[in-house]
């Protein structure tokens, strides 16, 4: 702003009422420029329509009738932003076992703008871990399997939103845990705040399975001479002859008055590890005389 006056001239800013007039910004937005000197004034826009953009900014100067009118003309583009892939493949995944794969998302534009990462069809509630599952051998999911009275959220996303600079990238890491035994087939969008939603997306695929886990052997004999309500342990051999994780648990016996035999285990649940094989401890004492067999789940 130049002042080719005899005398100071204050100037204000005016904060337009139009559709893009919110969107500007001046620093300073006021002033008092000297006789024949120059103002330097920084105009910021921060627009929130796509779309060429025309505005007449204007600065009223006290005593003059006509504002001084800065003519501001561009195009808003929308971020152009695209992942490094157009399929995240998880192969088969293992029931309840998390895996994680990466992705890059990069700004190919140079606007600064805040993004959050979904996966499409994905529930709100939680999704049960088979590391979390071992913890606790009463688990009622050990028997009815895993309950969800809402539909699990199976993907997670790290980070799941952020901000992403111009011309910037953000490794991201997605981790399935499955809770569902189907074939997936998702889409894993970009929503952009104040620009919309799906701006970006990648496809989404897996399979859930269970491994098939063999007990070996299917009778364990305790051979030896057992006193009463002494401890004996002997192994069962858990074995994963899959590709996949296995998880297993030994399900706490419901001990009556007359039960014969009483079994427990000091590791009561477990994982093995694909085409391996692991130990399940199983601890028996003798409530009563001569030749008993319990049925151990």
């Amino acid at each position: 702003l130049i002042n080719r006056g005899l005398i100071e001239a204050p100037f204000t800013f005016v904060h337009l009422e139009t559709q893009m007039g919110p969107c500007f910004k001046s620093e300073p937005e006021q002033g008092v420029i000297p006789p024949g000197e120059t103002q330097t004034v920084q105009v910021f826009c921060d627009a929130t329509v796509v779309g060429h953009l025309e505005e007449d900014l204007q600065f009223n100067v006290a005593g003059c009738p006509i504002p001084v009118i800065i003519k501001v003309e561009g195009d808003v583009c929308p971020p152009d932003i695209e992942f490094s892939g157009d399929n995240l493949d998880f192969c088969d995944v293992s029931f309840g076992f998390p895996k994680t794969l990466s992705i890059r998302l990069t700004n190919k534009s140079p606007g600064y703008f805040k993004f959050r990462l979904r996966v499409t069809g994905d529930g709100r509630g939680h999704a049960v871990s088979s590391y979390e599952l071992i913890t606790n051998d009463a688990d009622p999911a050990w028997r009815k399997g895993v309950q969800c009275v809402v539909e699990p959220q199976e993907f997670t996303m790290n980070p799941s939103e952020a901000f992403m600079h111009p011309f910037g990238y953000r490794d991201i890491q997605v981790t399935l845990c499955s809770n569902t035994i189907m074939e997936y087939y998702r889409q894993l969008v970009v929503d952009v705040e104040r620009v919309g939603e799906a701006v970006a997306s990648v496809t989404v695929t897996a399979r859930c399975l269970v491994a098939k886990l063999e007990v070996y052997p299917n009778i364990l004999w305790y051979e030896d001479i057992c006193y009463l309500n002494e401890p004996y342990e002997k192994k069962f051999l858990i074995m994963n002859n899959t590709h996949l994780y296995g998880c297993y648990g030994l399900i706490p016996q419901k001990r009556k008055e007359g039960t014969p035999v009483f079994y427990s285990s000091r590791k009561p649940c477990g994982v093995v590890e694909p085409f391996s094989i692991a130990e399940l401890p199983i601890t028996l004492e003798s409530q009563r005389v001569g030749k008993q067999s319990t049925r151990v789940m």
